[in-house]
């Protein structure tokens, strides 16, 4: 007999569960709030079905991948044949080499929390890793997963892979059809996500999307988005440029020393960025040298910039409810993280943020003032500091 804890705010869940030997057995979790969970395991796919009430509902939680090497999982599909976007998992400080079952073993009996990361532009799941292990060993209750967005890492395998439209939304309906085999949904759904530069607007949506519509897959919205340093309005014209310069380049690249000197040199590329760049590639073979991102990808996806009305995502997530429906959707608080260093960060932005009405009940603003856009390699330390603060008062 197995008992496992979960907490989902003031409530504590207790489950008691009887586990049968032989394969293909049902598993029974009984809950102190007259819940009753089935889960019936085979080799390809296991089943969770809640029932409540008139109404059963139906979550797929993952088999053991084989799409796996070091801790992270290449991108495949789920139950329903929709894309699911690659990832890794980040536990108690490390990344982990446990399998799928192994890891929602640890989120539905061990009652941990679980954020997701997503990446910036033309980035990888690998550049939150830092921040993510470091969160998780001082916030050992929190599990991180990481995601490589479509078109980024590892959800690249197939440029086609991902249907078009590449925007916010498609990339949101990607984590909601990543979670749902993973089994986190409803009550074990992330209760944070985190997001940087173009992650963060990701992130937004998504909480939006949670936060505002029918939620056919169960996924619950988080109880807190923490945006690092994504700018409301249209990309920065940099953007722009480095996307041009990486267009204009052949390939197979001859060397990662050849992309860095080039885009110095003749794209009048900042030295950090280039190098930076040189690390979004991948051997092919025959010292072949591509890019690990989809480049028509990318340029569709800040083509969305400008079309996502930031603040007003904001003010509907946030903005308190007398509906009750409302309020359980709503009970979300958003936490924007800003680059002291970023002069993108105009007054009148601020303004316009601070003149939400939920500005400091549940939309905080944070100024990491030593640091860039890349707030969580300038200030790691500050932007743990706040992070940890904002989740052990969720």
């Amino acid at each position: 007999m197995i008992t496992a804890t979960r907490t989902t705010g003031m409530m504590r869940n207790i489950c008691v569960i009887r586990r049968s030997v032989a394969k293909g057995c049902e598993l029974t979790a009984t809950i102190s709030n007259n819940r009753k969970f089935t889960s019936v395991s085979s080799q390809t796919k296991h089943m969770l079905i809640r029932r409540n009430c008139n109404t059963t509902t139906t979550y797929y939680t993952s088999p053991v991948s084989k799409h796996y090497s070091r801790g992270r999982r290449y991108a495949s599909s789920n139950v329903n044949n929709k894309p699911t976007l690659a990832y890794e998992w980040i536990i108690d400080g490390k990344q982990s080499k446990l399998n799928d079952d192994e890891i929602i073993k640890c989120v539905h009996e061990d009652g941990k929390d679980v954020i997701v990361f997503l990446h910036g532009l033309l980035g990888n799941a690998k550049n939150l890793r830092t921040p993510a292990k470091k969160l998780t060993q001082v916030l050992p209750n929190y599990n991180a997963l990481l995601l490589d967005i479509r078109g980024h890492g590892n959800s690249t395998s197939d440029p086609s892979y991902f249907e078009q439209p590449h925007t916010f939304s498609s990339c949101v309906e990607d984590i909601k059809d990543t979670l749902q085999p993973l089994g986190l949904t409803g009550m074990y759904s992330p209760t944070a996500i985190c997001g940087h530069s173009l992650g963060g607007r990701i992130a937004l949506q998504y909480s939006h999307v949670l936060c505002t519509t029918d939620n056919t897959q169960q996924i619950e919205a988080p109880r807190q988005t923490w945006i690092l340093d994504s700018v409301p309005g249209k990309a920065d014209p940099s953007v722009h440029g480095v996307l041009n310069a990486i267009s204009s380049l052949p390939t197979p690249i001859p060397s990662k020393t050849w992309l860095i000197d080039t885009l110095v040199k003749e794209h009048k590329m900042n030295k950090a960025i280039a190098q930076w760049i040189a690390t979004n590639l991948r051997d092919n073979g025959d010292d072949a040298l591509d890019w690990i991102f989809v480049l028509h990808i990318a340029n569709e996806l800040v083509q969305n910039f400008s079309n996502q009305d930031f603040t007003e995502m904001i003010h509907d997530i946030t903005h308190p409810s007398s509906n009750d429906d409302d309020m359980k959707r709503n009970n979300s608080t958003i936490q924007l993280v800003m680059a002291g260093k970023n002069k993108s960060w105009s007054e009148d932005i601020i303004q316009e943020l601070e003149s939400i009405p939920s500005f400091r009940y549940r939309l905080h603003l944070h100024t990491l003032n030593k640091a860039g856009h890349w707030v969580h390699v300038d200030d790691p330390e500050g932007l743990l500091k706040v992070m940890v603060e904002g989740l052990e008062h969720q």
